[in-house]
């Protein structure tokens, strides 16, 4: 499910205490659902952005900009 150690050992501590930690790995596991949320929509955005990239890629570029840069395709003026 993807916990660390340290959530592990959280868990086990309540566990250990005489408590059901049913509601700790609840919050846990939507924490890291949140978590994942939020990763896929940076993934999303990189994608999209590389995609716009590649969509106007030169393999050979204008020579004059060619001297000035390593690779004018992704230069930034």
């Amino acid at each position: 499910m993807g916990l660390s150690l340290s959530e592990i050992k959280e868990i086990l501590s309540l566990h250990d205490r005489g408590q059901l930690p049913c509601g700790e790995v609840k919050q846990i596991l939507n924490e890291k659902l949140t978590a994942i949320a939020e990763q896929i929509e940076a993934l999303e955005i990189l994608r999209s952005e590389l995609q716009g990239l590649l969509s106007g890629w030169q393999d050979r570029p204008a020579t004059d900009r060619i001297a000035r840069t390593i690779c004018p395709n992704i230069q930034t003026d």
